[in-house]
């Protein structure tokens, strides 16, 4: 095995655009049906870390692109005490980028987006929590569900997948740059971080009622999401915009592969709106369009482009130092501009039977950005779906509009709860 791995195509983006207002730090995490013991959470992290190379690495700085090296210092587990997906401090992380977290029940990880995407932390994760309940001495199995921490890493798991799937290097016509979104705006919470509110609902139910309107569960999310956006700008006299949301898209689907680095794309789902959109014209646009921009033909195109982009003469001889001022900027113009918000469903997580008693519910929290200061993360296991909020900004009308909205439209009980950063205690 390697000592050292290159940054891949989609993490150099992250390396480049990650500063205080946007940390590219995000957090999958479980909660457990019992409280969370630390030491036994540390020797379980002391094998488990061994088992995923790419993540348990340090970043070194390179003339024309960083890198990363193999790190032999230990990973700490660490008591959660500040808000979630705050920028990772390598001097205080012994240089990891990845940190994992308890408190009471819950066994978080984050990590730093440069690393992988949420498919990959979630592997990370279900390994420990297996090791961990293992170690408690439950009597749980890994049932080709989960990685288990004895086996060595397979090559596969750390190729860029990206340079795997590309089928031409020389794709000419750049993409074209979305039009400008709406964007959320509001006071920067005091002191600064992360709200997070959390909303947990029957996901079965939930399915139901969204094939019963003629979508999927994203598909349905991402309308109430779109249409309660366009209520607040209703609110604040401007009817009239595109309203965005940004799907991340696991390109696993489409193209095998058993990479635990980054391998995903981003769908646009946009609604022009004008004030006398109806809902039922929400769902039917933003299905057609998930249909569309998730179609393989298009993601292959997404791969091709990406992959030509940064295989570019130009873009490989022009020293680091100069490389990122121009890919935050390009982030900024093109990435940020054109969405007005970002939901990440990880979708309904495989987890052996013998570990589901033992786990209450998972959580996905994605760090908010500047020009994007809320965003969503959805995931599902045991048949319950959570939808968590994570806001760094003090307006919340959006998002209790959001849970408001799907208990009207479905019927369906939903249990809030927060981390009431922001809030007077």
């Amino acid at each position: 095995m390697d000592e050292w791995y290159r940054i891949d195509n989609t993490g150099k983006i992250f390396h480049a655009v990650s500063d205080t207002t946007n940390s590219s730090v995000f957090r999958v995490a479980m909660i457990l049906k019992e409280q969370v013991d630390p030491e036994c959470l540390q020797s379980a992290l002391d094998i488990v870390a061994v088992r995923f190379p790419t993540l348990t690495v340090r970043v070194r700085k390179g003339l024309f692109w960083d890198f990363m090296e193999h790190n032999d210092e230990q990973l700490l587990v660490k008591q959660e005490v500040d808000y979630p997906c705050a920028p990772i401090d390598r001097k205080e992380n012994n240089a990891y980028l990845i940190r994992v977290l308890y408190y009471e029940q819950r066994i978080s990880v984050e990590i730093f987006h440069s690393l992988t995407d949420g498919g990959g932390a979630m592997e990370f994760l279900k390994t420990l929590v297996y090791q961990y309940l293992r170690l408690k001495e439950h009597d749980v199995t890994a049932d080709d569900k989960v990685l288990r921490p004895e086996d060595s890493p397979k090559r596969e798991e750390t190729e860029d997948s990206f340079e795997r799937y590309a089928t031409s290097h020389s794709v000419r016509r750049p993409e074209k740059r979305g039009e400008k979104a709406y964007q959320i705006e509001g006071k920067t919470l005091d002191p600064p971080g992360i709200h997070v509110v959390h909303g947990v609902v029957d996901a079965s139910a939930l399915n139901r009622h969204a094939k019963s309107l003629g979508t999927s569960l994203t598909g349905l999310l991402t309308s109430v999401l779109i249409d309660v956006v366009h209520e607040e700008k209703i609110g604040q006299g401007s009817p009239e915009g595109n309203v965005v949301i940004a799907l991340p898209i696991s390109l696993r689907r489409a193209f095998p592969s058993e990479t635990l680095r980054n391998f995903f794309s981003v769908a646009n789902i946009g609604v022009p709106m004008d004030g006398y959109m109806q809902f039922d014209d929400i769902i039917g646009t933003v299905t057609e369009q998930l249909v569309e921009k998730t179609d393989k033909a298009r993601l292959q195109q997404g791969i091709n482009r990406f992959v030509s982009l940064q295989s570019s003469l130009f873009i490989r001889a022009t020293p680091v130092f100069l490389k990122y001022p121009i890919m935050r900027f390009g982030f900024n113009q093109i990435g940020e501009r054109a969405k007005t918000m970002t939901l990440s469903n990880l979708g309904n997580l495989a987890l052996p039977e013998s570990m589901k008693p033992h786990v209450e519910r998972m959580e996905i929290i994605l760090y908010p950005t500047r020009k994007s200061p809320i965003n969503c993360g959805v995931g599902t296991l045991n048949d319950q779906l959570t939808v968590t909020f994570a806001r760094s900004i003090e307006e919340s009308t959006i998002i209790r509009s959001f849970f408001r909205r799907l208990r009207q439209m479905t019927g369906l009980e939903v249990m809030v709860y927060s981390n009431r950063w922001g809030e007077e205690r």
